[in-house]
């Protein structure tokens, strides 16, 4: 039995485990194979009784306390100012007007957007997708309007057109309030 296969030592490294969960990764394997290490040097020499196992995790401190010092030296996450996510919102919601009524415009500022918002730190990548999806349809409903010409196919919303251009222009806004819900919510 290798000593990290002790019941005390593998208690003890899954405490530390549970306890750096905010940490990335990477760090949480660094810290854990350098507490490992510290361990196995410690009772290199000894008949890894449970005293002399207590006696070295003892020394190397609780568990608790060796994760929230790691857990302090993390490096925060990079956060947008809240203008610079406003601006990206509100970009994004004009993306839908100007789409359906001013497209070459309209194209620039969605590409401005959707690049904008994939290299934004505080969404999760299911909101930058959906962000993305609801920000194409104007688009694509501006397309389709100049693919189908009016009489050439019934779609039978002829009643429902205008409430229809309405929300196909409101939905990136609409998504522009989610996103902003969504950043303003802890990770």
């Amino acid at each position: 039995m290798t000593i990290t296969e002790h019941p005390l030592v593998k208690h003890y490294l899954a405490t530390v485990t549970r306890e750096t969960a905010g940490l990335s990764p990477e760090r949480r394997n660094e810290l854990l194979a350098d507490l490992e290490e510290h361990i196995a040097v410690a009772l290199e020499e000894s008949t890894s009784g449970d005293d002399e196992v207590r006696a070295v995790l003892a020394r190397l401190g609780d568990p608790r306390t060796i994760a929230a010092t790691a857990l302090g030296e993390e490096r925060p996450a990079p956060q947008a100012s809240r203008m610079r996510i406003l601006a990206m919102l509100v970009l994004l919601a004009v993306t839908g007007p100007l789409t359906v009524f001013t497209p070459p415009l309209g194209l620039l500022a969605l590409i401005g957007a959707i690049w904008w918002l994939w290299v934004a730190p505080q969404w999760r990548s299911r909101d930058k997708a959906t962000a993305t999806a609801a920000a194409l349809v104007p688009p694509l409903f501006a397309a389709s309007q100049w693919v189908l010409p009016a009489g050439a196919v019934n779609l039978g919303v002829g009643a429902l057109f205008i409430p229809f251009t309405l929300a196909v222009v409101a939905l990136p806004a609409a998504v522009g309030v989610h996103l902003l819900r969504a950043a303003s919510r802890p990770a």
